[in-house]
């Protein structure tokens, strides 16, 4: 079946979404002629640079798809303001003031709203930790999906939490790497992982598939209660997906974020 076109930045924001693909919503909040945008406009911008709607032409885009580059780094919104008055460019506050390099002249204002890629992660096991992850993970946007024994999850996840706490930790970690492409967050001590991760190896499980568990996993806040544990878990998958978008940034800007 054939992806629907995009015809326009509302088709691109749908797709995006359905797709979970990193991207930036711009809106024009003022004008001044001669621009050819007028408040209102919107376009849906991509890490590379694709605009899907209308922000103005050739004068306005360059700058914006490189502060696109930007918001997705550090997730946060950016109000950009282009105008022919302005000196050297200048980022404080929320705001970034860049000089209008056409001759032909006018200004133009932005905000810059980035969406963020949600990592999906498959979670494994049957304890308090697991429960307090399946309530907190959709809050924090990351979708989350759970099964337990004698269950399969339909199609492949990037990540996976192993929270099975003692019980059938092995069983869990190869069913997380089956279905995981990516790291493996397994709430355990490092002593305990180590001696699971060569039990795997013994068992014919590559050593590359193996070096995806992660253990101790999460941020190091001393956490004992499920509660403490779960947030350290989320905060660790947070943590590693702002890096993964810098890094995104740097591919994409030729740039260290």
């Amino acid at each position: 079946m054939n992806a629907p076109k995009i015809t326009s930045w509302l088709d691109a924001l749908n797709a995006f979404e359905l797709a979970n693909k990193p991207h930036v919503i711009a809106t024009v909040i003022r004008a001044e002629s001669p621009s050819s945008a007028k408040p209102g406009d919107k376009a849906v911008i991509t890490p590379e640079g694709d605009i899907f709607g209308w922000i103005g032409g050739g004068c306005a885009q360059p700058v914006v798809t490189k502060a696109v580059a930007d918001v997705l780094t550090d997730g946060n919104p950016l109000i950009v303001r282009i105008s022919p008055s302005t000196g050297d460019t200048v980022t404080g506050n929320g705001v970034r003031e860049v000089r209008m390099a056409c001759h032909s002249g006018g200004s133009i204002e932005l905000l810059l709203e980035p969406r963020m890629r949600r990592r999906t992660a498959l979670l494994v096991g049957e304890t308090p930790v697991a429960d307090k992850l399946e309530i907190v993970a959709p809050i924090l946007s990351i979708p989350l999906v759970r099964f337990g024994d004698g269950s399969d999850p339909n199609g492949s996840f990037e990540i996976a939490i192993v929270a099975t706490q003692g019980k059938k930790d092995k069983a869990g970690l190869k069913k997380a790497l089956q279905y995981a492409v990516g790291r493996i967050y397994f709430i355990a001590s490092g002593k305990k992982a180590e001696i699971l991760k060569k039990q795997l190896t013994d068992d014919g499980l590559s050593e590359s598939d193996v070096d995806r568990i992660c253990a101790p996993a999460g941020l190091e806040i001393h956490a004992e209660t499920a509660d403490e544990i779960a947030v350290s878990i989320l905060a660790g998958i947070m943590k590693d997906n702002r890096e993964k978008l810098r890094e995104l940034a740097r591919t994409t800007t030729g740039q260290v974020a």
